[in-house]
C-alpha cells in the first residue's frame, strides 16, 4: 500500500527510488529528503562514486540497473532524472513494476513513445506525472487564479522572453545531440512552454514557431522562438535565447545605473571560459556538479521549500520578463510578487516565497495525487502537450508555417490547488 508509513503526524510517506542521480536530480533529491511525504529508500545510476554519496547521506539501498531497482518491493514510486533518451524505458520499467512515476522534463522525446507511457501506466494502475516544477511555482499559481476568476476581465495575451548562458555552461554529449533530446528548446522549453501553458488553459491551437543553430562548435538549437495561438483565443510569445549576450534577469530583478549592463569582468564569462574547453573539460565540470560532486546543488539548507537553479533573486522564473495582458489590466511578474497596471490604479500582489521555485508545490500535488489514488497535475496527457508544442516549433520552423495542434489538454485547476499550501 502506497503511504502504508506514516510521520508522527499522520503524514503518510511514499518510499521513493530515483533513477539518474546528475546534475539535475542534485536540485531536486534534498527537497524530497525535506518533504514530510517522501523518503528515499534507493537509487540506481551507472556513477558509483554518485551512488556513494547518495547511499550514504540517506541510508538508501544503491543499483547499478535501473530495472532492479523497479523491482525492489520496498518502492512505491520513481522520480526519473535520467537523460531524456532514457526517459521512456526507465519509465516503462517502473510503471510495469506498479511504481507510480514522476519523469523529469520533457517526459520523452516523441508523440509516440508519450502515448506508449501513458497507455502503460493506466494499464498498470499506476500514476505518470512530469516534473516541470516552474509551473508549480507560486507567482505561476497565484497568476493562473487570477485568469481562472476572471477578476481583470479575460487573458488576452501572455508573452514571456528569456535571455541567458545556457548554451555555454559544461554540458554533455546527451545535451549536444539533437537526437537524443539535446540543446535549449528540449532543455529549457518544457519549463517555459509548461508555464504558458499552465498560466493560459492549456489549449494551444496552433504554433509558428522557430529555431537556430548559430554556432558551428555547439550543434545545437541555442535559441527558439514561438507565437502560440491558445483555442479561448489568448495569444502567446516565447522567446529563448542561450548564446551567452544579452542577460533578461538585470529587467526582473533591478537594473543598476547602467541598465542591463553587465561588469566587463563577468560579462560572457560563460563563453570566455568555454574558449578552448575540451568535452572531457565539461564532462569533469558536470561530474562535479552531480550528486556528491564538488559543485553539488541543492544542500539541506537551500533545499528548504523549494532549492533553486537560478540562485537567489527569484529563481527560474525571474530570468526574464514576462506579461500578462487582460481587458483590465496588465500583469509583470517580479522577483517577489506580481505588479498589477490596472485601469484606475497600480497594484503590488507581495508573494512570500515560501515554495521557492516550484519543486515543493511539484512535490506536495505528486505526494497528493499518489496518496488519495487521484490524476496528478501535469500527469501524462498534461506532458505529452507540452511536449507536442515543443515538437510543432521544431517542424515549423524546419517547413515555415504554422501548425495546428490535436494532443492538448486543459490546465487542471483543481488539481493544482494543493500547491498553494
Amino acid at each position: 500500500m502506497v503511504g502504508a508509513n506514516s510521520t508522527p503526524d499522520g503524514t503518510r510517506v511514499i518510499r521513493m527510488g530515483v533513477i539518474g542521480i546528475g546534475a539535475g536530480a542534485s536540485g531536486m533529491v534534498p527537497v524530497f529528503a525535506k518533504h514530510p511525504g517522501f523518503r528515499w529508500v534507493a537509487g540506481a545510476d551507472v556513477n558509483e562514486e554518485v551512488l556513494e554519496a547518495f547511499g550514504r547521506d540517506y541510508e538508501a539501498k544503491t543499483y547499478t540497473d535501473a530495472e532492479e531497482l523497479c523491482k525492489d518491493p520496498n518502492v512505491d514510486a520513481v522520480y526519473i532524472a535520467s537523460p531524456n533518451r532514457w526517459h521512456m524505458p526507465h519509465a516503462l520499467a517502473a510503471l510495469e513494476n506498479g511504481k507510480h512515476v514522476l519523469s523529469e522534463k520533457p517526459m520523452t522525446i516523441t508523440l509516440e513513445d508519450a502515448e506508449i507511457m501513458i497507455k502503460t501506466a493506466e494499464r498498470n494502475g499506476v500514476h505518470l506525472a512530469v516534473n516541470v516544477k516552474h509551473s508549480f511555482e507560486l507567482r505561476v499559481l497565484k497568476l493562473r487564479e487570477i485568469v481562472a476568476s476572471g477578476k481583470y476581465g479575460s487573458l488576452r495575451m501572455l508573452h514571456s522572453w528569456r535571455f541567458n548562458n545556457w548554451l555555454y555552461q559544461p554540458r554533455t554529449p546527451e545535451e549536444l545531440n539533437p537526437e537524443w533530446g539535446g540543446g535549449l528548446p528540449w532543455r529549457q522549453g518544457p519549463h517555459q512552454l509548461d508555464i504558458i501553458r499552465t498560466v493560459a488553459g492549456g489549449m494551444v491551437r496552433s504554433v509558428r514557431g522557430m529555431t537556430g543553430v548559430w554556432d558551428p562548435d555547439r550543434k545545437v538549437a541555442g535559441v527558439f522562438s514561438a507565437f502560440l495561438e491558445f483555442e479561448n483565443g489568448v495569444v502567446a510569445t516565447a522567446v529563448n535565447s542561450g548564446y551567452d549576450h544579452l542577460s533578461s534577469a538585470p529587467l526582473v530583478r533591478g537594473m543598476s545605473e547602467r541598465g542591463p549592463l553587465m561588469d566587463p569582468a563577468r560579462y560572457a564569462r560563460s563563453r570566455k571560459d568555454r574558449a578552448g574547453a575540451s568535452a572531457e573539460d565539461d564532462l569533469a565540470a558536470k561530474q562535479a556538479s552531480r550528486y556528491g560532486g564538488a559543485n553539488r546543488r541543492g544542500n539541506g539548507a537551500a533545499a528548504g521549500r523549494g532549492g533553486g537553479e537560478e540562485g537567489g533573486g527569484g529563481g527560474w522564473i525571474s530570468g526574464g520578463p514576462m506579461v500578462a495582458s487582460f481587458d483590465h489590466a496588465d500583469i509583470w511578474v517580479m522577483p517577489e510578487g506580481l505588479l498589477v497596471f490596472g485601469d484606475e490604479e497600480q497594484e503590488e500582489i507581495s508573494l512570500v516565497p515560501v515554495h521557492g521555485d516550484g519543486r515543493w508545490g511539484r512535490l506536495t500535488t505528486f505526494h497528493d495525487a499518489l496518496i488519495n489514488d487521484r490524476p496528478p497535475a501535469a500527469d501524462g496527457h498534461w506532458g505529452r502537450a507540452t511536449l507536442e508544442v515543443i515538437l510543432s516549433i521544431f517542424q515549423s520552423s524546419q517547413e515555415r508555417r504554422e501548425l495546428l495542434l490535436s494532443h492538448q489538454t486543459p490546465t487542471a485547476d483543481e488539481a493544482l490547488t494543493s500547491a498553494m499550501t
